[in-house]
């Protein structure tokens, strides 16, 4: 036996004891509040959860890449230790689940509507039925008391955090009630919800922290266990292929089974590692040396060495090769697989079929017999080992059992966006989490922008009281808010010679960035270039910062609103003769057939729901428009941060504004007001190589957080592939894709979705432009 093995077995040695209750079945002994368990005389393990990656939708180029990662960080672990890498598949409280993802009714005539977009929901949450998929790395360490081990494992969490990091995953240490909950959830099935566990409390009670994770009860049989009232058997890899594919891991937990597979590994000293191998070679050579004799005592001098004996020789050299040439390191590994059930039956079927997947990959599962309790030990990540069908494998072949996949998005409290086109798993995001809230909507016509708008507007207006402030410019959005927000809904239409005005020089306290006067300056100057294609000069900016000051001066004094008209007024009082040229560009807007921005306001904009309809401007006077909104939802930003309220905007054919410099640096100045005052913007547009034309748009891009990507041109695909890291492979999901489907780039996710909304509803019928299909209306007042 090698001495790294013993060593190991001698120090994980438990004296043998009776259990004489279902708590003593759990190695653990004692656990601390930072999440270390001691689970023997001298061994302390502690359990760090890791998100996923991208493997199986990057290139082959990227896959190598994070294989060599992947086995770096394997190679990174210290002799003295033991790692455990652990795939967890569970589902969720079925109560739990549907309360999560769905809309809670509220009986006030609107729950038709809820109920429509929840039963949508969970049609699409019928493949994976609530199962969750979390990934754990356990270091078990053996040190003379907790400290000199918390100290230890201390340094292995920041060398692990950097490996996953390289990896693009996060690595976070779990504490002790975060992974006693990873074991109440395998015991007890069903009763998620109900756990709850505090290390003080629970010492200040003198309770067994076994007490709130053990099962009522477990029955033990030859080949499998019965846990209260769930069936469980463990199996291990008893045979490997000659070559392994490294999808096979991948394959094992897409069975949509409650599962936990784990692969431990122990490192082997460099030293000891290369004495073993060359004692394997020495092995071999000496069976070829005394087959050789004997067949030359037999007068076989021409006998052809087996073919069994000349690939030992090459495994064996190549073994002894890969660890002095190429930087690979001995390890001694058992992968173990413990799955459960709700019948024996059924178990048995789930046997059936992970005995099949091996044979796929010419390798062989086996039961573990009389020996289930010590398997699901092993098999759990509890950091102990009581099975012994070690395999001694390199780091490469250790690696290829590779346990990434694809990225996951699934956020309490989150909202729908589709399902993971990978996985099929739902797609919930709560930008909340997000370090930057800002969002944008890519697609060509056609692609299925504006539903997905809407499909988000949809949970926020039936199941938050949050205010949603929509820019419409092709009158999509008030149907469908006054439909589902009633009362709570103003539909302001903007037209030449429209009734509903807004005032454009209206300023809350709070405006701005800095100083209000400033920033209202730059908001007149975007509206002038809009207006005068000739542009500003600094003679017009001084002009306008001038009379902007003075009118707000004025208001101050008389305690009158100040408009459009009062500052083209102060304009024209002005001796410069630019002066004169400012204030005739604003009488468009002022006297002219475009008042609607120049006097007081006249609509309620009180309401939770606000949709600006300026489909009835013309092409030239939209963008004008837009600013004009813009800024009146910046005030309303304003007001809501100081009232602690969520705001949520939505901005279509985004692209329009950043035609000029000045309208791209409002634009700019007023997205970062949006994410420092709890507002989460979303931008809509079609022309996104217009949009990347603009330096201050492509900073704006490349700093939103979430990205949802639809069909794309071929010139977009690569300047967004460049501009937000994305791999060709990836951005493959936005070629010539179905209308709803394309990639979410969301934090450092980035995942393929699909979204397809079912057709036999009221809401499809809101939601859709497509003609014959939808139900559209005008705008006006509700």
């Amino acid at each position: 036996m090698m001495k790294t093995l013993a060593d190991i077995k001698k120090q994980e040695k438990q004296p043998f004891k009776i259990p004489r209750s279902i708590q003593d079945i759990i190695p653990i002994q004692r656990i601390w509040a930072d999440g270390i368990c001691q689970v023997g005389q001298t061994s302390y393990s502690q359990t760090w959860k890791y998100t996923d990656v991208n493997y199986m939708v990057a290139s082959e180029e990227d896959q190598e890449v994070m294989f060599l990662k992947y086995s770096s960080l394997l190679n990174s672990m210290d002799s003295g230790s033991v790692g455990k890498i652990t795939i967890n598949n569970y589902r969720m409280n079925q109560v739990d689940w549907e309360k999560a993802i769905t809309i809670p009714l509220k009986e006030d005539g609107r729950d038709q509507y809820r109920n429509e977009y929840n039963q949508a929901i969970m049609e699409k949450a019928v493949g994976d039925s609530g199962l969750v998929q979390e990934k754990y790395i356990t270091i078990t360490t053996f040190k003379r008391d907790v400290n000199a081990a918390r100290t230890y494992l201390s340094r292995a969490g920041a060398g692990l955090s950097s490996h996953f990091s390289n990896l693009g995953s996060r690595c976070n240490a779990l504490d002790a009630a975060e992974k006693l909950r990873i074991f109440h959830d395998f015991y007890q099935p069903g009763l998620e919800s109900s756990y709850h566990f505090d290390l003080q409390e629970s010492m200040a009670k003198g309770h067994d922290f076994r007490d709130y994770i053990a099962p009522q009860s477990m029955v033990r049989h030859k080949d499998y266990l019965e846990i209260g009232n769930q069936f469980c058997r463990v199996l291990y890899l008893k045979e490997y292929a000659s070559f392994l594919k490294d999808d096979m891991v991948t394959r094992l937990t897409d069975l949509s089974r409650s599962l936990m597979l784990s692969i431990d590994f122990i490192p082997v000293p460099m030293e000891e590692a290369i004495k073993e191998a060359e004692s394997r070679v020495m092995g071999v050579e000496t069976n070829i040396h005394n087959w050789q004799r004997k067949q030359n005592q037999n007068n076989n001098f021409s006998a052809t060495l087996p073919y069994d004996m000349e690939l030992q020789r090459k495994e064996a050299n190549d073994f002894l090769d890969d660890m002095r040439t190429r930087n690979q390191r001995m390890m001694l590994s058992i992968l173990t697989l413990a799955i459960t059930a709700d019948s024996k039956e059924q178990l048995d079927n789930d046997t059936e079929e992970i005995l099949s997947i091996g044979q796929e990959y010419l390798c062989q599962f086996a039961t573990m017999t009389y020996q289930q309790t010590d398997a699901l030990n092993t098999a759990l990540p509890f950091g102990v080992r009581h099975v012994t069908p070690y395999r001694t494998l390199n780091t490469e072949s250790l690696a290829i059992f590779m346990p990434f996949k694809v990225q996951e998005v699934q956020e309490p409290g989150g909202i729908y966006l589709g399902i993971n086109a990978i996985s099929q798993n739902l797609i919930l995001c709560n930008r909340s989490n997000l370090k930057n809230q800002a969002a944008f909507l890519l697609g060509v016509p056609g692609s299925g922008k504006s539903f997905i708008a809407k499909e988000l507007i949809v949970p926020l207006i039936l199941g938050t009281e949050d205010d949603i402030l929509i820019c419409d410019p092709e009158g999509e959005f008030g149907h469908l808010c006054r439909a589902l927000g009633a009362e709570e809904t103003t539909v302001i239409q903007m037209a030449a010679g429209g009734k509903d005005r807004l005032n454009a020089m209206y300023m809350v306290e709070g405006y701005g960035e800095k100083n209000p006067i400033v920033s209202k300056s730059q908001f007149i100057m975007s509206l002038v270039q809009q207006l005068d294609k000739n542009g500003v000069g600094p003679q017009h900016k001084s002009i306008i910062d001038r009379c902007v000051a003075m009118v707000y001066e004025d208001a101050d004094n008389t305690g009158k609103p100040c408009t459009l008209c009062d500052l083209r007024q102060k304009l024209m009082e002005q001796p410069e003769p630019i002066a004169q040229d400012i204030a005739l560009t604003l009488e468009l807007f002022t006297t002219g057939t475009l008042d609607i921005f120049g006097k007081e306001s006249n609509v309620n904009l009180e309401n939770r729901i606000l949709v600006f309809d300026i489909h009835e401007l013309s092409e030239q006077l939209k963008t004008a428009g837009l600013l004009v909104i813009t800024d009146t939802i910046l005030n309303r930003v304003n007001i809501n941060w100081k009232r602690g309220k969520r705001t949520h905007i939505f901005i279509d054919e985004f692209h329009v504004v950043f035609g000029n410099e000045q309208g791209a640096n409002f634009f700019d100045s007023a997205w970062r007001q949006f994410r420092k005052r709890g507002a989460h913007p979303t931008a809509i547009t079609q022309n996104v190589e217009y949009l990347l034309g603009s330096p201050v748009a492509r900073m704006m891009l490349s700093n939103s957080e979430c990205n949802i990507m639809l069909s794309q041109a071929a010139s977009d695909r690569q300047e967004l592939a460049s501009l937000l890291h994305i791999s060709d492979d990836q951005m493959s999901y936005c070629t010539n894709t179905q209308p709803g489907c394309g990639l979410l780039k969301y934090g450092s996710a980035i995942v393929p979705f699909e979204n397809r909304f079912p057709r036999n509803t009221k809401l499809y019928e809101l939601m859709t432009t497509k003609l014959g299909e939808g139900v559209f209306g005008g705008g006006g007042n509700a």
